[in-house]
């Protein structure tokens, strides 16, 4: 909704008007399940350490900021699914902020590591939900990473894997 050259823009259950465009709607409920993609800045390609920093902050976090369902960290994205504790922006500021101090230090140097957005999405049915830990666990596959999804280091699914946090 535009009013003038300002955006409405849905926080954490209430809407503040922001004047830069370039930030998507980010609609959050009281309780409910998300998907959540976000990806690196450039397309900034990881590496083995980058995604072990990665996947374990992620991992880290479950049970304090989130319910952890799912999450997979890719070449140059990250998919999750989880159960906020704490607001979405709270929850991605974590992540990105950490591993992107982190990584920089591995690769010596300064500068962004994610993009400024995250693309995140309520999940309204047990379908849907299904739908998405389907897809979280096949993207591996799907981008030729693995054979199978069991064999995928940085593939979290609450349930289907022995260890789990």
């Amino acid at each position: 909704m535009k009013n003038g050259n300002q955006l409405a823009v849905g926080q954490a259950s209430r809407l503040s008007l922001i004047k830069r465009r370039r930030h998507l709607p980010h609609y959050q409920l009281a309780a409910g399940y998300y998907f959540i993609t976000f990806a690196t800045h450039g397309r900034l390609l990881l590496q083995s350490s980058h995604k072990d920093c990665v996947f374990n902050a992620i991992c880290f976090l479950d049970s304090k900021k989130y319910e952890l369902y799912t999450a997979v960290v890719l070449n140059d994205h990250v998919h999750m699914v989880v159960n906020p504790i704490e607001t979405l922006p709270k929850i991605m500021h974590s992540i990105k902020s950490f591993t992107a101090h982190e990584i920089n230090k591995m690769l010596k140097r300064n500068g962004k590591v994610w993009q400024n957005e995250s693309y995140d999405g309520i999940i309204r049915n047990e379908d849907e939900f299904l739908e998405k830990l389907n897809y979280i666990a096949n993207n591996p596959i799907k981008e030729n990473l693995a054979r199978h999804y069991e064999d995928y280091k940085w593939l979290y699914i609450k349930g289907w894997r022995t260890g789990d946090l």
